[in-house]
């Protein structure tokens, strides 16, 4: 493939083929194509290539996680959305999306709106000391005092600029709600085999990835208050507290309405679900 065969493939892989072996031909291109422009000494090139191999790995990543999804690995996927998020943040210094010809504006808002659904609520996050890092460019030990030349975030060689930690000295852990790094989820440990044990519910994704066809099929959800019936409130005693979060008596509370006020997601899709999956449903 050259370098124009390629873009059009970026810019048409909704309708091109997505399978990991064709996307792996695609990088491997790209890998060839930017060796070129590195032994002319093009430095502009390598780096517009650079661009095309993000651009790439956001699509790429952006139908992992959709894949993972789909079969029910939904701690996976929630780290590969994060990989799709911190590639376009190193990407858009340096490249426009603006008419979105690439789907990234696409890819972007739905990796939000993917994320919105997950449960997790509860991140660690450790607290470290640098002590030796150094430039993944030209190998050189940086400090503030002792700076490379080479600025962080910038592309060199058709790589970024960034830094290597060498030595560190780990100084704690905190928990937090908004972390750094989004893959960092708190989970619990069986006492008996000591194995990690995913204690979260997945209803809402499950919900909305079992009605879409296409990872490219877009979709919107928005969040409201719906009266949810009783019938699914049956473990809640008159006199317990209202399951509706008001710490009133459910029997003074919703129960004298037609249904438990509740937080309601509701989900709008540009392609129309089957029929039999046009349903409510109510998962707690």
């Amino acid at each position: 493939m050259n370098i124009d065969q390629v873009i059009e493939y970026l810019k048409n892989i909704k309708e091109r083929d997505s399978s990991p072996k064709k996307l792996a031909e695609v990088n491997e291109a790209l890998k060839k194509i930017k060796g070129k422009a590195l032994k002319e000494n093009n430095q502009e090139e390598a780096k517009r290539i650079w661009c095309f191999q993000q651009t790439l790995k956001i699509q790429e990543n952006y139908l992992i996680a959709y894949r993972q999804m789909k079969h029910g690995y939904f701690y996976e996927a929630w780290c590969t959305l994060e990989q799709c998020e911190l590639s376009s943040g190193f990407l858009s210094s340096h490249f426009s999306i603006c008419d979105d010809e690439y789907l990234l504006n696409f890819i972007n808002k739905h990796v939000e709106q993917y994320q919105s659904l997950f449960p997790y609520g509860m991140f660690f996050s450790p607290e470290i000391l640098v002590k030796e890092k150094k430039c993944n460019i030209c190998r050189k030990r940086v400090s503030i005092r002792k700076p490379c030349g080479h600025e962080v975030g910038e592309i060199y060689n058709g790589e970024m600029c960034g830094r290597l930690v060498e030595n560190i000295e780990f100084l704690g852990i905190s928990f937090v709600k908004s972390p750094v790094q989004k893959y960092s989820v708190l989970f619990m440990t069986d006492q008996k085999t000591g194995k990690k044990v995913d204690h979260y519910s997945y209803s809402l994704i499950r919900y909305l990835i079992k009605r879409l066809q296409s990872p490219f099929d877009s979709w919107d959800v928005h969040w409201t208050k719906r009266r949810h019936p009783h019938s699914k409130f049956k473990y809640v005693g008159r006199n317990d507290k209202c399951p509706c979060g008001s710490e009133e008596k459910y029997k003074n509370c919703c129960l004298m309405e037609s249904g438990v006020l509740m937080p309601h997601c509701i989900f709008t899709f540009s392609v129309p679900p089957p029929v039999e999956l046009r349903n409510t449903e109510y998962t707690y």
